[in-house]
This record gives C-alpha cells, sequence and structure tokens, in this order.
C-alpha cells in the first residue's frame, strides 16, 4: 500500500543556543526541573552541554545545562525516559574514547550519569525510546533494544541511507532522511506509512528529530505565546495527533518546530 504524503505546517524557528562547526546533534523532549524542556545537544571542539530550552516559545528561552558525562563528549542520540526522569544517550565510532556498546542513563535534572546499558557494537547516530524498548541508528539499520540490552529486531531502514534522526511518537517513530531531505513515519515493524519531503530550513540538514510527548495540546494555541483560545481548531489539522516536532538544521544552525497535515 502507498504511504501517505505529508505536508510540514512550521510554527516557530530560532537558532541553536550555541553556535557550532560539529556534528550529530541531538534532540529529546524531556521534563527539567518540574518543566517540560527540549534537550539540545551537539558536538563541538570544546565540551557537549546538554541545554535545556523552554517548549514552544517565539524566542528561545534557555532554563538551564549541564556538561555531558565525562568521557563522554561524541554523543549522538539523544531520548527521554519520563517514568525514571532519565535522557539515555548514544555515541558513535568517531573516536578511540566514544562508546558506541553502550546506552547510557543521564538523571534529566542534575545531568548526573546513573545508569549504564550495555549493547551491541554500532556507529549510532540516533536513538528513541518509546517507553518499552530502544531503537537506534547508524542510518542504514534500525535496531530495536529492551532494557537490558538484548537486540529484539534489526531492520535495513527503508528510508534511504541517512537516517539521522530518530524519535518516538504515539505507535510510529518520526525520522529524518538527512541525505534525501525527508521527514518519515515508520511503523513499529518497520514500515513507510508516510513521509514529508519538504522539511524546513536548508536541504540536508535536519540532523535531529524530537516529537513533543509531554504537553497536552487540547490545551496550547497553535502559535506559540498566542492569545487565542487553546480551544480553537488548529488550521490545518495536524495529522494524526503529530501536534509538535522540533528539528535541528545543522547546516543553518537553525531549530524549526511545527507539525504535520495532510
Amino acid at each position: 500500500m502507498a504511504h501517505q504524503k505529508l505536508r510540514f505546517y512550521q510554527t516557530g524557528a530560532y537558532p541553536f543556543p550555541y553556535t557550532t562547526s560539529g556534528s550529530d546533534t541531538a534532540l529529546t523532549v524531556s521534563m527539567h526541573k518540574g518543566e517540560p524542556a527540549l534537550a539540545f545537544l551537539t558536538q563541538t571542539p570544546q565540551e557537549d552541554d546538554i541545554v535545556f530550552l523552554q517548549l514552544y516559545r517565539k524566542t528561545p528561552l534557555e532554563t538551564g545545562r549541564f556538561s555531558s558525562p565525562p568521557n563522554y563528549r561524541g554523543i549522538s542520540g539523544l531520548a527521554y525516559d519520563q517514568s525514571r526522569n532519565l535522557i539515555w544517550a548514544t555515541e558513535g565510532l568517531g573516536t578511540p574514547n566514544q562508546h558506541p556498546d553502550r546506552i547510557i542513563g543521564i538523571e534529566a535534572d542534575s545531568g548526573e550519569h546513573v545508569d549504564t546499558i550495555n549493547v551491541p557494537l554500532l556507529d549510532s547516530h540516533a536513538l528513541a525510546f518509546n517507553g518499552m524498548y530502544f531503537v537506534r541508528s547508524d542510518g542504514n539499520v534500525l535496531e530495536m533494544i529492551d532494557r537490558s540490552g538484548n537486540i529484539l529486531a534489526t531492520l535495513k531502514v527503508p528510508i534511504g541511507a541517512n537516517c539521522r534522526g530518530l524519535s518516538a511518537a504515539p505507535w510510529t517513530y518520526i525520522a529524518s532522511d538527512t541525505l534525501e531531505n525527508k521527514l518519515v513515519i515508520i511503523s513499529l515493524f518497520g514500515q513507510v506509512v508516510a513521509e514529508c519531503d519538504e522539511p524546513p530550513g536548508e536541504p540536508a540538514g535536519i540532523e535531529a528529530v524530537a516529537f513533543d510527548n509531554i504537553q497536552d495540546f487540547s490545551k496550547i494555541p497553535q502559535f506559540p505565546e498566542s492569545t487565542e483560545s487553546p480551544e480553537k481548531p488548529w488550521s490545518p489539522v495536524p495529522w494524526n495527533f503529530r501536534h509538535t516536532v522540533y528539528l535541528a538544521n545543522q547546516k543553518d544552525q537553525t531549530i524549526y518546530f511545527g507539525y504535520f497535515y495532510q
């Protein structure tokens, strides 16, 4: 069956919280000290900082930051575990000091490294967590991993050879096929169910994706900081409740946010 074609309705954008010439930018939506936030990280020549930005604003507002754990300076994927208030992180093969055989748990308020899951070696560029298991990507392969580090399934990514961003959404994953400049919705079984071939920003720049699983969008107006009633229907109508997706475009150093519609 042919997959659905989607468009992306942009509701806001702002620059990266710091300028970088690095790569492997990572995003996740998390709680931070009791408030919903966008956790942002990218590799720089110096230490990596995880920066927390208040969600859904016209202009960025930083609410906190901490350095990535010692000896973990090449983080390329972030995901959030709300039940434990942990940010899970993964690294690639970039340098001998990186740990592509681990997924580490970072306490989202303090930045402490509190958990480590040993996993098979993979040059990981993206990570997602849906509350039950992890999915990570090296650009070509998706691996489904349980909380003990066991590989439950391995799938060739059907979206091309460059899955650089990945985020769990209701019953699916949202992925960036960066090389082909597409955003793709993948089912739990690895099938493409929808795609958007017009993401915002400079082409082939989307390095990270974060779906907002935390906020109640029945209580939030369509545009950030709007005076409109939250009860006013969004127009166009968001596709399958994918109300807000954050995208980090490494090429133009901009975080875009908006939603899918048909």
